[in-house]
């Protein structure tokens, strides 16, 4: 939901809107229920988030029917997000209409008043909620849940607090509640058990934004710690090149560390690696004696050392090195680590082969090699590959990042469309840096559907800001300001 929330803005539906849009569907429920129980009472009890901001709407829209009474469980310095602040500083002008309080600690936990005749609404974590709940929020979910017990009607805003929308697990403390208000659709995790009777409310999201790639999509990447030690943000093992083509393995080296991978190595014939060492010092090189990759030269200490592995750019396509690609595939698949299969190695593998830790990178001519089916070319034949490319991936264990004018990332359950960059990226090389990037967030997502469509969006992104004097390795230069932009966008609200 929060991706699809920033993905919303950047098509267009800007974050303020669809927070007034849930707060006026979360008002109108509110007032249904408060018709159906004769309860004119209502108690908002609001977070700092974006949950806090809904109920802040809902409060001002229920504030001309009803006694209407809103906390904020911290301080109001303390709010963040601009749309949630925005709609605080309107309640602050309604002193006439609606009672308005801070609850800055347990010692005011008093201050919050609640008649036998209120609904009370948790408006404190919604989807935001991570690990246990302590200090004054514990305090807090603690005295609604004790209203619960003596009859009180709880509605929950999007989530009850303290319950995992996407497992349902609870934490040591959750609001219990009667009902609870889901915007745009259901979450998987929420059930009759941990939420009461679910009523959804459409927001006004358009359909696009759960399947257009944007920067939203980022935010499936976990979270950096300041303590991280050297490697902890990805190995990626990069294995391409041959006795003639040393710039694509290269190139999806560049992709990987720019992206923020924090060690790449490309494994590599001699003959080609003091080439690939003249790119930058930061490559970790290591060679074989043999002129392209065979059986006897797979580095299986190096697989089994990675996070993620990049398989065929430059491999070339030798028949003893599509032996060596089929072992390299097996041995990935026992030891669990997921592999970007590109270029040459996309010739050497059939679709028995593919387990769910693989991502593949075709363009058009790859993907008929693939599956047999050519791709519809052109805008107006577009619906037309999204179909076709949806009847082989339904079936596929692998996330497919079809490439193309616009991309489609596509696995069996779903697929998006990443329409970021320019004509110029039909130049040779940028798919060599794509796989890199694609390589770098397999290991810090936990879907490699997000992986494939973030490592999409960037590398589209970074073709746009080098457009006015395109090249790849101007294109691969420019990948770290586009995921900067791409967070900038994410942090407006």
């Amino acid at each position: 939901m929060s991706i699809v929330d920033v993905n919303a803005d950047f098509l267009g539906v800007k974050r303020l809107l669809l927070m007034e849009n849930a707060g006026k569907g979360l008002a109108d429920f509110i007032w249904e229920v408060s018709q159906e129980t004769n309860r004119l009472g209502i108690v908002i009890i609001a977070g700092k988030g974006g949950n806090g901001g809904d109920g802040m709407v809902a409060a001002r829209h229920l504030a001309k029917k009803a006694k209407v009474s809103l906390y904020l469980i911290g301080e109001k310095r303390d709010i963040k997000k601009e749309s949630t602040r925005k709609n605080w500083q309107i309640l602050e002008n309604m002193s006439h209409s609606l009672c308005l309080d801070e609850v800055k600690d347990s010692t005011e936990l008093d201050n919050i008043k609640i008649h036998e005749d209120s609904i009370i609404i948790d408006a404190i974590f919604g989807t935001g909620v991570h690990g246990n709940v302590r200090g004054l929020y514990a305090k807090v979910i603690e005295k609604l849940n004790s209203h619960y017990a003596q009859g009180g009607i709880i509605i929950s805003v999007d989530t009850p607090s303290g319950v995992d929308p996407n497992t349902g697990k609870r934490a040591n403390l959750s609001i219990n509640a009667h009902h609870t208000v889901v915007f745009h659709k259901q979450k998987k995790g929420l059930n009759v058990r941990n939420s009461g009777k679910i009523k959804i409310v459409p927001i006004g999201i358009p359909p696009e934004a759960e399947f257009i790639a944007g920067p939203g999509d980022l935010l499936a990447i976990s979270d950096k710690s300041k303590w991280q030690r050297k490697g902890d943000q990805g190995k990626v093992l990069i294995i391409g090149g041959n006795e003639k083509y040393s710039g694509a393995p290269a190139l999806s080296a560049m992709g990987a560390l720019n992206a923020g991978s924090d060690l790449v190595t490309i494994f590599a014939p001699e003959q080609v690696t003091q080439a690939i060492r003249s790119y930058t010092p930061e490559f970790i090189v290591v060679d074989y004696p043999h002129p392209h990759l065979t059986s006897d030269s797979i580095p299986y200490h190096l697989i089994e050392n990675t996070d993620s592995i990049v398989l065929g750019p430059g491999l070339g396509r030798h028949s003893d090195s599509k032996i060596a690609v089929k072992e390299i595939l097996k041995f990935s698949k026992t030891k669990k680590i997921p592999i970007v299969i590109d270029a040459d190695a996309l010739h050497m593998i059939n679709q028995k082969q593919l387990y769910s830790g693989v991502i593949l990178t075709p363009h058009a001519g790859e993907f008929a090699v693939l599956s047999g089916k050519t791709l519809p070319s052109g805008f107006s034949s577009f619906a037309r590959r999204i179909e076709e490319v949806r009847s082989i991936t339904q079936n596929s264990k692998a996330v497919w990042l079809v490439k193309g004018p616009w991309d489609i990332i596509s696995d069996s359950k779903r697929y998006k469309i990443n329409k970021t960059g320019i004509p110029e990226m039909s130049r040779g090389g940028t798919g060599d840096i794509l796989a890199g990037l694609a390589a770098c967030y397999a290991n810090k997502t936990s879907e490699l559907f997000y992986a494939a469509s973030i490592a999409a969006f960037i590398n589209g992104k970074a073709g746009e800001l080098a457009f006015r004097e395109f090249s790849t390795m101007n294109l691969v230069s420019k990948i770290p300001e586009a995921i900067q932009l791409s967070w900038d966008f994410i942090n407006e609200d």
